[in-house]
Order: C-alpha cells, then structure tokens, then sequence
C-alpha cells in the first residue's frame, strides 16, 4: 500500500496511490474500496477524506509491473 498524506499537515486527508490484495480477486473496483474502507473503520473516525487512486488484485498489479519492465 502506497499512502499520500493530501491534508496539508493536519492528518485528514489521504489518498491510497496503490493498495495490492489477495481478497480483490474477483471483486469489482466498488467493492474492493468498500473492503479498503472497511478494514480502516478506527482510522476512518479521524480522517475527513480518503481517496483510492488504484486497487488491484495481486494478479492486476503483477501485469502492471510486467507491461512496464518491457
């Protein structure tokens, strides 16, 4: 996971560049970020905004790093 702090410096505003899982296998791109904000449910009580920028499947983000190192 790739993690930007987008707040400024008050810690309430992040974007998630690049979050790599598993359990993303067959999910579609809503439900994978409702799994991303699921599994941050005690930090989501302090952050105003968060925004996921890319959620692949361990397999997706392999072709990724494949396709570039062509």
């Amino acid at each position: 996971m790739d993690i930007e702090d987008t707040s400024g410096g008050c810690g309430q505003s992040f974007q998630l560049n690049v979050v790599v899982a598993p359990a993303f296998d067959g999910k579609k791109l809503l439900e994978r970020h409702r799994m991303v904000n699921a599994a941050l449910s005690e930090e989501m009580k302090v952050i105003h905004a968060l925004s996921i920028k890319r959620a692949w499947s361990v397999a997706e983000y392999n072709a990724k790093v494949d396709e570039t190192a062509r």
